[in-house]
C-alpha cells in the first residue's frame, strides 16, 4: 500500500532519493568483510591442518610436530575469541549505520522537529532502504560462471550466515519510519491520509515479521530459517497487525463511506494475509462503485482464492458485458487456487 501525502514537496524528496543507494553499496562492503574474516580464518585453518596431515610421518618423531599442533590450536582460539569480539559489537554496529544514514538525510533535508514534511521524507528514506535490503541476504554468495547448479546451495548458505543482520537492519529502519509519522499524527491528528501511512508502516514492519510459508509468492525450493516462524516471530506481528488495526478503526470511522479509504484498507489487509477482511473492504468498495472494473476484478481473483465460485462467475458475467479484457484474465483463474 504506498501513499501520497500532500505535505510531501517533491524538492525534499529529491534530496534524499539517492542516499540509500551508497549506503546500501556501505552495507554490503560490511556484512562482506565478515564474510572475509571467516573465510581467511578458515583458509588458514585448513592449511595447516593439510600441512600436518601430509607431513606427519616426518614430523611424529620431531617437537616441530607440538609446534604444528600449538599454531592450529591458536589460530582455532584466535578465531573464536575474534568472533565473540564481532557477534558482540555487531548489533551496535548495525545501530549506528542506521543512525549514520538517518543522520545524512536529516543533514540534507536541515531535518527540524515538529515539520511535517521533514518527518515524512525521512520516513520514506527509511523505508525505501529497507525495501532495498529485501531478500537481499541469499545474494552475498555468487557461484563460479562454470557451475550454476551451485546456485541454491549457496543462497541458503548465505541467507543462514547473514539474515539475522539483514533482518535487524530493517526493522531498525521500518521502526524508524513508525516513528516519524508518529510525529506527522501529532502535528495532524484528523488528516486521514497521515494516519492510512501510518498504518502503511505499522503493515510493514508487520510484513517482516511475517512467516513467509504463508505468502501467496512464496517460493518453496528456497530455505527459510526456523526462526521466522518462531513464536517471538508471531507475537510480533501480531502486535504491528494490532497496530495497524486501530489506525484502520480511525480511518473508517472517520470516513465510512471514502471509497479511497476502504481500498487503502483492502491493500493492507491484503498485505497482513487477511483475505476475508480485503474481500469485505472490495464489497463495500464495490456498493459505493457499482461499475468500477477494476474492483470487480480484484473481487473475482479474491472470490476464486477463496474457493467463493459462484460468487467470482457472477462477478465475471458482468464483466463480460462490461470490460471483455477483464473477464477473459478473470476467468483464467478459475480452478488454479487449489
Amino acid at each position: 500500500m504506498s501513499v501520497d501525502l500532500p505535505y510531501g514537496k517533491i524538492h525534499l524528496q529529491s534530496q534524499i532519493t539517492d542516499f540509500w543507494t551508497p549506503s546500501l553499496q556501505q552495507f554490503d562492503k560490511k556484512i562482506r568483510s565478515y564474510v572475509v574474516y571467516h573465510t581467511l580464518f578458515f583458509a588458514l585453518g585448513a592449511c595447516e591442518l593439510f600441512a600436518f596431515f601430509l607431513f606427519f610421518s616426518y614430523l611424529s618423531q620431531s617437537t616441530v610436530l607440538a609446534f604444528t599442533l600449538a599454531i592450529f590450536f591458536l589460530t582455532l582460539f584466535s578465531y573464536l575469541a575474534f568472533r565473540l569480539y564481532w557477534q558482540a559489537r555487531k548489533p551496535e554496529e548495525l545501530v549506528n549505520f542506521c543512525e549514520e544514514y538517518l543522520d545524512r538525510c536529516k543533514e540534507s533535508l536541515h531535518y527540524q522537529e515538529g515539520i511535517p514534511e521533514h518527518h515524512i521524507a525521512l520516513a520514506n528514506a527509511a523505508q525505501k532502504f529497507a525495501a532495498a535490503l529485501h531478500e537481499r541476504e541469499y545474494g552475498y554468495f555468487l557461484p563460479p560462471r562454470l557451475l550454476p547448479s551451485l546456485a541454491p546451495y549457496l543462497e541458503t548458505f548465505s541467507c543462514f550466515c547473514h539474515w539475522r543482520d539483514l533482518h535487524r537492519m530493517q526493522e531498525l529502519l521500518l521502526q524508524t519510519s513508525i516513528e516519524e509519522h508518529l510525529q506527522v499524527v501529532k502535528c495532524e491528528p484528523t488528516n486521514l491520509e497521515v494516519h492510512a501511512a501510518l498504518a502503511n508502516s505499522y503493515v510493514m514492519l508487520s510484513g517482516l515479521y511475517a512467516d513467509p510459508r504463508n505468502c501467496s509468492d512464496f517460493d518453496e525450493e528456497r530455505w527459510i530459517p526456523a526462526e521466522r516462524s518462531s513464536q517471538e516471530m508471531q507475537e510480533k506481528f501480531r502486535a504491528m497487525a494490532e497496530r495497524a488495526m486501530e489506525e484502520f478503526t480511525i480511518l473508517n470511522d472517520y470516513a465510512p463511506e471514502d471509497p479511497w479509504v476502504h481500498i487503502q484498507l483492502a491493500y493492507s489487509y491484503h498485505d497482513l494475509q487477511m483475505p476475508e477482511e480485503e474481500i469485505r473492504e472490495y464489497e463495500i468498495v464495490l456498493s459505493l462503485r457499482p461499475n468500477d472494473t477494476e474492483t470487480l476484478f480484484k473481487l473475482g481473483m479474491l472470490y476464486f482464492q477463496q474457493g467463493l465460485n459462484a460468487k467470482a462467475l457472477r462477478i465475471y458475467e458482468t464483466l463480460r458485458h462490461t470490460d471483455t479484457k477483464k473477464a477473459e484474465h478473470l476467468i483464467k483463474f478459475y480452478g488454479t487456487f487449489l
